[in-house]
């Protein structure tokens, strides 16, 4: 395999050839949306590596649609796999925080009462906080095991997608591993209170529908181009460029501010229709 090499074609290059002019400056959309989310100065590292990804993966795209080689293919996908992996990872870790800080917070009010009710019993406290030690080193394993997981999961797509028997199924790997991702973000928001779900379960299903409706337009678009030539369908590709950058932008906003569980900040829609954290009062973001 060379750098060089040409890699399977879409819709524009079948219909108009090499450079995809439309599809190449419409991942520009991509690399924006990355670079737009960097700017946000409250982000942790995690949030910056996620943003950061996204750019790289427009940057790969427009090489890709330009050049149309496996060098640049390669630059385009294996950026989009270590991104989407990573946001398991890091909804995963959101879950573990959140699933801690509530069985924390429950066990907490049921340990006073124990206290009021048995206050001379040690030996009844030891026991509870022996049971809370075991319950954290447990879902700790769980989590590093989970890790594993997922880091074995992401090497092993990228090996595969260097395979020449296995380039051609990477769209539809890649759906199976986002729609994983789905189920993810899906349970993190069923574990929240009522009051704190309702302020971003809406904004996470935007994001969501925004992702999955452009990459149903992709896939009907470049599907039907290999039967029919109308240059309508040339809309496709850019439209899953633009949504899918400005969809993950959100989902990553979403996901994040679940993290700091903060309710002295909204989540509100900017001009771009992109989500932006706000303060309730006069302070500011803490960095971390």
């Amino acid at each position: 395999m060379k750098w060089a090499d040409m890699d399977h074609s879409f819709c524009e290059e079948h219909l108009l050839g090499l450079p995809e002019y439309f599809n190449s400056l419409s991942s520009l959309f991509i690399i924006f949306f990355g670079i737009y989310g960097l700017m946000n100065l409250h982000n942790d590292l995690f949030i910056d590596i996620l943003y950061a990804s996204l750019a790289i993966v427009g940057f790969g795209s427009t090489g890709y649609h330009w050049y149309g080689n496996i060098g640049w293919a390669l630059f385009d996908e294996i950026p989009m796999i270590v991104t989407i992996f990573s946001g398991i990872i890091y909804t995963d870790n959101v879950y573990f925080l959140t699933y801690n800080n509530k069985y924390i917070k429950e066990n907490s009010d049921s340990d006073l009462t124990v206290t009021i009710r048995e206050h001379s019993n040690n030996m009844n406290n030891m026991n509870i906080i022996k049971t809370d030690r075991k319950w954290n080193v447990n879902n700790i394993y769980i989590k590093k095991r989970k890790l594993v997981v997922y880091l074995f999961g992401m090497y092993t797509f990228m090996i595969c997608d260097v395979m020449s028997d296995y380039r051609m199924v990477f769209p539809q790997l890649f759906t199976g591993v986002v729609v994983y991702m789905y189920y993810k973000i899906y349970n993190l928001i069923q574990l929240l209170d009522p009051s704190f779900q309702s302020l971003v379960k809406y904004k996470a299903l935007n994001s969501l529908l925004t992702v999955s409706i452009s990459g149903a337009i992709w896939s009907f678009t470049e599907i039907s181009c290999k039967y029919v030539n109308y240059h309508i369908l040339l809309v496709g590709h850019p439209m899953w460029h633009f949504f899918i950058g400005h969809g993950f932008y959100n989902l990553i906003q979403v996901v994040y501010y679940i993290k700091l569980h903060n309710i002295n900040y909204r989540l509100r829609y900017d001009s771009f229709y992109l989500l932006q954290m706000h303060s309730n009062t006069d302070s500011q973001f803490e960095l971390l």
